[in-house]
């Protein structure tokens, strides 16, 4: 077995494995990407989305809801204490689930259900009273042959006020291939 190996711009990777690459060029449409088909969707498509404030009462409802009471939410001294944190910051849980509403197009459409996450790595601390948006990338687009419906793997990325990565990872979703596949008959699609 011989190893390969392909060097280039971020576009020409792209182009030549049919998986976005970091760096290539994205597609700010007008038309939200979860609106896309899988036959309108293209490589590269993407959402941006606004800033999204987190305050220090939104880290203590989710601490207090979700019973994540690690001290790097809830107590200031021991968080400033930490060489990684510069006091009480937001649960990266909060941000993924904050991310998913600032990116998700909630009427019926081509996109049909989310199927999980990969990748995950949170990077930069977002302290309570920061504020994030996230950008979102169709990296792979994959068809299933037998289905009315495919597979669309998204890049998504987590900026705070000042632009640095907070988190990254790959969004898997199923979106029907067409704009016809989406109507009542979309649960009987996911349960074959």
């Amino acid at each position: 077995m011989q190893r390969t190996a392909l060097q280039g711009s971020p576009n020409m990777l792209t182009a030549v494995t049919g998986v976005w690459h970091p760096g290539a060029d994205r597609n700010f449409d007008s038309v939200h990407s979860f609106r896309n088909s899988l036959a309108e969707l293209r490589i590269g498509d993407a959402f941006g989305s606004e800033l999204r404030e987190v305050s220090l009462q939104d880290v203590t409802d989710f601490a207090n809801s979700t019973g994540d009471t690690f001290y790097a939410h809830t107590n200031e001294a021991a968080a400033a204490a930490n060489p990684f944190f510069p006091g009480i910051v937001a649960h990266g849980y909060l941000l993924l689930s904050w991310a998913a509403w600032l990116f998700v197009e909630p009427a019926p459409g081509p996109v049909l259900a989310n199927y999980g996450l990969e990748n995950l790595r949170f990077i930069t601390p977002l302290a309570a009273g920061d504020s994030f948006r996230v950008t979102l990338t169709a990296k792979k687009i994959t068809p299933r042959e037998d289905q009315e419906y495919g597979e669309v793997c998204w890049d998504a990325i987590l900026h705070n006020q000042h632009d640095e990565i907070v988190a990254s990872y790959d969004v898997l979703t199923l979106a029907a291939k067409t704009q016809d596949g989406v109507d009542g008959s979309q649960n009987a699609v996911l349960s074959q």
